[in-house]
């Protein structure tokens, strides 16, 4: 039995909840919390839907301490998994955190628990990644590598690195105004993105992302993510159901690799520039084209689109 506490995060999609609870079935944890969001107003089929989700609970068929934060009403998608998991951490002080579209790897729930041992009383360590998107030109030495950037496609961590966040962003004005974000970032775009996205929620112009205020207390803190060096996680939550994405980008989907054990440390907590600077390239700051490029493309003619692809590989020389 797994003994590591898992919170899992629901909402409307039972075929993919179904994957990600059949191989929660297999480690069989001990500590089990379940949040799910309830069915919105305007669409009257997530009754069903959500319904449908839910019932993965019946098929529990193991020894289980089972929490359910089930809600009645919708609350979306930023205070349903933010007060989850502030609920979560009311009653545990670490958790592995899973979403209805993150598929892991068999080995994920073990990398998880042994790094959430090795790095519980590291504060440099703020939280563990199962996500690498880098290429495979990107080779590492050890098990993981250390970064600034989260990614919470299935990750793990401390309750001391969730009671960082502050939700009301008062810790946002004198951050930005000693250029907190300076001591991270020396391209000029780099740091116009981040404080956009930053100043954008302080004035309440774009909606809170927990994720994005758990970067900012990372900042702040000068924390680290321990960020597995194989590929433990792969998206499918792209479709329609999608709160955020509904388009497939490079990152959904991905190959899972698995975890190789004993795992083999790094000699000290150092962050992997390099690395880095491939995701802010291509994830963040200037990933974000991507994102836009297919939101474009959906909403023009498929001769069109088709004619744009056909001069794009052109100009660039190779498929896009």
């Amino acid at each position: 039995m797994f003994t590591t506490p898992v919170s899992f995060h629901i909402f409307n999609r039972p075929e993919q909840t179904w994957r990600v609870f059949n191989e929660l079935k297999k480690i069989q944890p001990a500590r089990l919390f379940i949040t799910a969001d309830g069915p919105r107003a305007e669409r009257p089929d997530d009754i069903e839907k959500c319904a449908r989700t839910r019932a993965i609970i019946d098929h529990i068929d193991w020894e289980c301490d089972l929490t359910t934060f089930f809600s009645e009403t919708n609350q979306g998608s930023f205070k349903s998994t933010s007060s989850g998991i502030t609920r979560v951490f009311e009653q545990v002080e670490n958790a592995i955190i899973l979403e209805d579209d993150c598929v892991p790897h068999a080995t994920f729930f073990r990398f998880c628990q042994e790094m959430l041992d090795h790095y519980r009383d590291e504060e440099r360590v703020a939280l563990i990644a199962g996500n690498n998107f880098l290429p495979d030109s990107h080779t590492q030495d050890y098990s993981y590598y250390f970064s600034r950037y989260t990614h919470m496609w299935g990750w793990a961590t401390w309750k001391r690195t969730w009671d960082m966040i502050d939700f009301s962003m008062s810790n946002w004005p004198a951050f930005r105004d000693r250029d907190g974000l300076g001591q991270y970032f020396e391209r000029s775009h780099e740091k116009i993105y981040w404080h956009d996205i930053m100043q954008g929620m302080y004035e309440k112009r774009t909606g809170l992302h927990w994720d994005y205020l758990l970067i900012l207390a990372m900042f702040i803190n000068n924390s680290l993510v321990a960020k597995s060096s194989a590929n433990l996680i792969s998206n499918t939550g792209y479709d329609d159901d999608a709160t955020h994405t509904s388009i497939k980008t490079r990152h959904h989907d991905t190959n899972l690799q698995g975890a190789r054990f004993p795992l083999h440390h790094p000699p000290e907590i150092t962050r992997d520039k390099l690395a880095d600077d491939y995701m802010e390239a291509n994830y963040f700051s200037m990933g974000l084209g991507e994102h836009l490029q297919k939101k474009a493309a959906a909403l023009l003619p498929d001769t069109v689109s088709s004619r744009l692809r056909s001069v794009k590989r052109r100009i660039f020389g190779h498929k896009q």
